[in-house]
């Protein structure tokens, strides 16, 4: 089980596909430079609400979606609460460290 665990690790590592690290935290970035190119980040504790990164080396400011809108981790927008779908919490690359 542990080699296909690092087989499929491995794998994404070479497609470029960032690994995911399981967040049981808010999900609110520090706001670096790699942060600041993607600018929205999930709220893991609320799915209507969303952190943006509006200034680099400060933490990310709460923003909460229109009336009946969940953050899309896929398309970092607002979407409709019907077309919302839970995708696992992973930690933003400040967190990792």
């Amino acid at each position: 089980m542990k080699t296909i665990f690092v087989f499929f690790a491995l794998l994404a590592l070479a497609m470029g596909e960032p690994l995911c690290v399981r967040d049981d935290s808010n999900g609110q970035p520090a706001c670096n430079a790699e942060e600041m190119t993607q600018r929205f980040w999930r709220n893991n504790w609320d799915p209507t609400a969303y952190w943006e990164c509006v200034t680099a080396g400060t933490a990310a400011t709460a923003r909460r979606c229109p009336t009946e809108g969940m953050f899309d981790s896929a398309t970092l927008t607002c979407i409709r609460w019907d077309l919302w779908v839970w995708t696992p919490t992973c930690k933003p690359p400040s967190m990792l460290v």
